[in-house]
């Protein structure tokens, strides 16, 4: 079952001018795209506003897939709605920070009042919480340290799409009724998609204008809370090893 934090959370590249005389190649359109309406002279970068709002959106998706790691850090504080007594006010809220990439990742989530880390590694899964983590999921050892489990997906399911990036990213992306790429001008570095709805923009993702569109940003706002994402560190190689001393190894679990 999603956590309301999460289910609310998620409804919510320029090519260099040569410096020298001689001629260089012109850079390929990247794939969708019109060729005759490609001039990276003219908006040097990557050319995703060119293509349509759903083509873009998976061109995000599938540079992310691609990407291999990433570090991200993201928030969201639900906002409790007016009444004629009271004034909107501060609910919940939800933090994740993840590192890793394909079979290696390291998570840590607050939600509201648990709090957990996660080492996912050689198909393992190590967990370690706070009291009220420990006590919401009925397994004492975690406030002592990690406790060890064989597999992955049952513990990826519960917070999907948090610990999956493309999962995450086209969550983001698709959680609203219209997508709107925004043409980047002079020197910006990244490219705008506006996330909307019938009331207007609720949310904007930020990817990188040159080479791949990873996301580099995410932000959004309504009348249920804000939050918002930054990723980095995209494809970099990443270390993750196994809690050296678990305090319940797999062979005991």
């Amino acid at each position: 079952m999603r956590h309301p934090a999460v289910v609310a959370l998620v409804a919510v590249a320029a090519l260099p001018l040569a410096g020298c005389a001689a001629a260089a190649t012109p850079p390929s359109a990247p794939p969708g795209i019109d060729l005759e309406a490609f001039d990276p002279a003219a908006v040097p970068g990557n050319g995703l506003w060119l293509l349509g709002a759903d083509a873009a959106a998976d061109e995000v998706v599938d540079a992310v897939g691609a990407a291999g790691s990433v570090h991200y850090t993201g928030s969201f504080t639900e906002l409790t709605l007016a009444t004629p007594e009271t004034e909107p006010a501060q609910g919940r809220s939800l933090t994740i920070d993840f590192t890793g990439g394909r079979g290696a990742t390291t998570t840590t989530i607050t939600a509201g009042e648990l709090m957990f880390e996660a080492v996912l590694v050689d198909g393992r899964s190590y967990v370690r919480g706070n009291a009220a983590y420990a006590a919401h999921v009925g397994i004492p050892e975690l406030e002592k340290g990690f406790v060890c489990t064989v597999g992955e997906a049952a513990f990826l399911d519960e917070w999907a799409p948090l610990m999956r990036p493309a999962d995450l990213v086209s969550a983001l992306l698709g959680a609203s009724e219209s997508i709107a790429v925004e043409t980047p001008t002079g020197e910006e570095s990244t490219v705008s998609l506006v996330i909307g709805s019938a009331e207007g923009p609720v949310g904007t993702m930020t990817v990188q204008r040159s080479g791949a569109p990873l996301p580099t940003g995410f932000t959004a706002g309504d009348a249920s809370g804000d939050g918002g994402f930054a990723f980095s560190a995209w494809g970099e190689p990443v270390e993750i090893q196994p809690p050296a001393d678990p305090a319940v190894d797999c062979a005991s679990s």
